[in-house]
This record gives C-alpha cells, sequence and structure tokens, in this order.
C-alpha cells in the first residue's frame, strides 16, 4: 500500500498528529481498504512515507490497539482486527437483536434447543418455583455480522408463556420480552450478575475461541412488575468480541 496516497496529515492543525493518523486508519479498517487479520505496515515505514517521529506513530498505534482495531503480534507484525461490540447490557432493558441493530451490526441466531424441561433443585432455587416445575429451556448462540458474540442457555416457567415452545427463536426480529409483553406478563427489572471466565472446552468449541480464552459470564434473574421472576439466563460472550459500558449516577 502507497502510505503516502491514503494519510494526509496536516501538521498546521491544532489536532494531534498521532490522533489524525488513528481515525484515518479506523476510516481504512471500516471502508475495508485495510482488511481483518490483514498486515500492517511497519512503525518505520510510516515515519519514513509520512514524516513524522516514532513516538506519534506509536502513539497512534497503541490508541488503535487499546480501541481494539489493530494487535501487534511479537516478532510477527501488526495485524488488523475486529474492534470489540460494546454493549449496554448493564444499562437498559434491550434484546440482543436491538442492541446490536442499535451498533450498526447484522444479528442473527441458532437455535440449539427449544425443549420443555423439569425444575431440579438449582434451576427451581433460581426461579423460585417448586421442583419438577415446566419450564422452557431455550439454548441459542447468538451471532452478530455473521460472527459468534454469545452462547445463552434461558429457563422461563411455561405458565408465563405457554406459547414459547412453538415461538420462532431464529427470526431476525425474535425477542423472548417481546413475547413476555404480547402475554401482558412484561419484564419489569433484571438483576444481572458478571464474572470472568477462562473459557472450558465444552464452551470454546461453541464460542470458536481457544479453551481457557477469556469470556464474560453473565447471569441473569428478570422479574415481572409483581416481582416475580420470570426468566434465569446464562450467557458466555466472548471476551474478545465484548466489552460492556457502565454509567454510574450520584443522586
Amino acid at each position: 500500500m502507497n502510505i503516502q496516497h491514503y494519510y494526509t496529515i496536516n501538521k498546521q492543525s491544532p489536532v494531534p498528529l498521532y490522533f489524525q493518523i488513528k481515525e484515518t486508519m479506523i476510516a481504512l479498517i471500516k471502508n475495508n481498504t485495510y482488511k481483518i487479520s490483514e498486515k500492517l505496515p511497519t512503525e518505520l515505514e510510516f515515519c519514513e512515507a509520512l514524516d513524522i517521529s516514532r513516538p506519534t506513530i506509536r502513539q497512534a498505534f497503541q490508541a488503535l490497539e487499546k480501541e481494539g482495531y489493530i494487535e501487534r503480534k511479537k516478532a510477527k507484525g501488526t495485524f488488523v482486527t475486529s474492534p470489540k461490540v460494546d454493549g449496554f447490557f448493564f444499562q437498559k432493558l434491550n434484546s440482543f437483536n436491538e442492541e446490536m441493530r442499535q451498533l450498526h451490526l447484522t444479528p442473527s441466531t441458532k437455535v440449539l434447543k427449544q425443549e420443555i424441561i423439569e425444575a431440579d433443585e438449582v434451576l427451581a432455587d433460581s426461579l423460585q418455583i417448586k421442583i419438577h416445575n415446566k419450564v422452557l429451556h431455550l439454548q441459542r448462540l447468538r451471532y452478530a455480522n455473521e460472527e459468534i458474540m454469545v452462547y445463552v442457555n434461558t429457563y422461563v416457567p411455561i405458565s408465563y408463556a405457554p406459547s414459547l415452545l412453538e415461538y420462532d427463536f431464529s427470526k431476525t426480529d425474535a425477542s423472548l420480552y417481546e413475547v413476555f409483553r404480547i402475554n401482558n406478563t412484561p419484564i419489569a427489572y433484571v438483576d444481572r450478575v458478571v464474572e470472568a471466565l477462562n473459557a472450558p472446552s465444552h464452551l470454546a468449541k461453541l464460542l470458536e475461541i481457544k479453551k481457557n480464552d477469556a469470556i464474560y459470564s453473565i447471569t441473569t434473574q428478570a422479574y415481572n412488575e409483581q416481582g416475580i421472576i420470570q426468566e434465569y439466563s446464562i450467557a458466555h460472550y466472548r471476551g474478545d468480541r465484548n466489552k460492556f459500558s457502565l454509567r454510574l449516577l450520584q443522586k
């Protein structure tokens, strides 16, 4: 690639040089000039082509790496990578599909299981129901732009939405919370617990990552307006493709 052809650097601008380089590179990644997994020119090649100091180039690379656009591999070079999906899972109640669309990504779902089971002791405690009560077990892989983001097991007492067993959760507009709303049992609030884990073999295989890669395990209990648990789920998010934003308010 002819670096000078793609990078227009204004040394008289009040905008820092490293930031100009960083933003240009992000634009080139987004328009697919730089492709995912492509090896980038070296810092020295950027320095010579743009007549800019190496610390400035290094600062641009560091910022790009922090934001997830590039990955530097020792003795191999610098490569383009996919930035992490920045989810607002802990700020507002959105379906996965809604959240991906807001991030300008195309969501899709693969349903692995959709079955009625009897609650064991652990599941009964998590849903605050009796042992052996009927529960819908929904097991899914969720994708963004055809890349696996999360593997999730969802459990719903079937009494809250008897039609769930026939509902097609592979549809692009499918939403469990929308089904609850239609059945006049909307979700009012949720409790979520996040834990960082190293992926065991079975999860690594499902998420298409390596064993012991970092993942987020997020447990959710969703309550209706009467304070009754209507959904219990355990989701495992790929650590290399997801991050979550929080907003804390001082009252």
